[in-house]
């Protein structure tokens, strides 16, 4: 697998790195999102819990995918809550 960063910018307001890639992964499946994380990891010398992927898009057909993810400058404190909307009022 053959990373290329295409996009790398700070966000200052909402206090993250933003990173689109280009992965080329000739004649194998789409790398999953732990395998991303884990070469991401590597690259950056952040921890697991730092990187969010957002998306891998494959191009059908091409052996090719594209990502975007964040790292945050530190481990979430938190897990993050949302509101249940499962029940009919």
């Amino acid at each position: 697998m053959e990373i290329t960063i295409v996009e790398e910018k700070e966000n200052p307001f909402l206090n993250r790195k933003e990173i689109k890639l280009r992965l080329k992964h000739l004649g194998e499946s789409t790398p999953s999102k732990a395998t991303l994380i884990k070469e991401l990891t590597s690259r950056y010398s952040v921890e697991e819990s730092q990187i969010l992927i957002d998306y891998i898009f494959s191009v059908k057909g091409m052996g090719e995918s594209f990502v975007k993810a964040k790292i945050l400058p530190e481990k979430p404190k938190g897990e993050r809550i949302e509101a249940q909307t499962s029940e009919a009022v």
